[in-house]
């Protein structure tokens, strides 16, 4: 009894600050509806839930204008005083390239995740700081071109739509430099422009290989839901779509790919922001990207009346 009391009056007596979890902020480049940030955070929650107090920001940068994103990167760190973490993840490459280096003077612990480029390129000297690491992002271009001959052999062009989002210019050069040339990619501006590739593809192409497409704009120069741009490209493209995604495929959206997930890209960010709480000191190598998954379809396998391999079959993860 009296070393339960003991126990009892040294709990009582520990401060509040000694049982208070670690602050984490969570700086999304895009927006909390869009399908790629739901993802991820649902990676990294699944890593820090019961581990960390999480709050977020959204820099909104596929929505607003690109003079506005510096005011963006103003307000986040802003926030981030406020809210006065111990680390910080940064989603994305526009978080990177705003966020990045002010973090690095400030020597706050961070980490990224869904990095298309060389992420020392956001840095003066062309080397990343010691106080970040994370997790690049790399969609799987020769994957899912091997997808599309699997799945259609006399496959003898394939167009690549891109929005002007500022890493399709860093996609459209990666997919140069490893596809032959039957692949054409396009970057679009406009909702309008999109359609009309979309409705004359089938002139020269036999596929369509879906990029990023959250940041098209409409006549008036609004950004255009990115549903709304999947649904119509669904309903009137008269050739097979395949995506780069896990959240571009599905029922009434692209057939299949050979595609990353944002969850992963997630929980693997989520489990070195948890590593570094633990142990601050350390450094901790940025992971490569994961490896490409397959999805397919099984309403658009049978709407496009495709066969899918036996060599296939077992490789495939099934959605409706």
């Amino acid at each position: 009894m009296i070393a339960k009391r003991f126990l009892l009056l040294a709990l009582l007596v520990i401060p509040t600050w000694a049982l208070a979890l670690p602050h984490v902020l969570i700086i999304e480049s895009y927006h909390p509806e869009n399908s790629w940030d739901r993802e991820y955070i649902q990676g990294i929650k699944s890593k820090l839930d019961g581990m960390a107090e999480l709050s977020f920001f959204s820099l909104d940068t596929k929505r607003l204008p690109t003079d506005d994103h510096l005011n963006q990167a103003t307000l986040a760190f802003r926030f981030m005083h406020e809210v006065n973490p111990e680390l910080v993840i940064l989603g994305d490459d526009a978080a990177l390239a705003l966020m990045g280096p002010k973090l690095a003077r400030m020597k706050m612990p961070t980490v990224f995740l869904g990095i298309n480029a060389d992420p020392t390129r956001y840095f003066e000297n062309g080397k990343l700081p010691s106080t970040l690491t994370g997790v690049l992002e790399r969609p799987q271009y020769k994957s899912s071109f091997a997808l599309i001959n699997e799945l259609l052999p006399k496959a003898r062009r394939i167009l690549v739509l891109l929005d002007q989002e500022r890493t399709s210019p860093i996609l459209r050069d990666e997919i140069a430099a490893v596809a032959d040339a039957r692949v054409h990619v396009q970057i679009v501006t406009s909702f309008e422009d999109w359609k009309n590739k979309v409705t004359q593809a089938p002139e020269q192409y036999d596929a369509i290989l879906l990029g990023p497409y959250q940041a098209l704009l409409d006549m008036e120069q609004n950004n255009v839901d990115a549903q709304q741009v999947i649904h119509w490209t669904y309903h009137n493209s008269k050739i097979p779509l395949f995506g780069f995604w896990d959240f571009q495929i599905g029922r009434e959206a692209a057939l299949g790919g050979a595609v990353i997930t944002g969850f992963e890209q997630g929980a693997v960010a989520g489990a070195m922001a948890k590593a570094q709480l633990q142990l601050p000191q350390q450094t901790q190598a940025v992971r490569p990207s994961s490896p490409a998954r397959i999805m397919l379809s099984r309403s658009q396998i049978e709407r496009w009346k495709m066969t899918v391999p036996a060599t296939l079959r077992n490789r495939v993860s099934w959605l409706p």
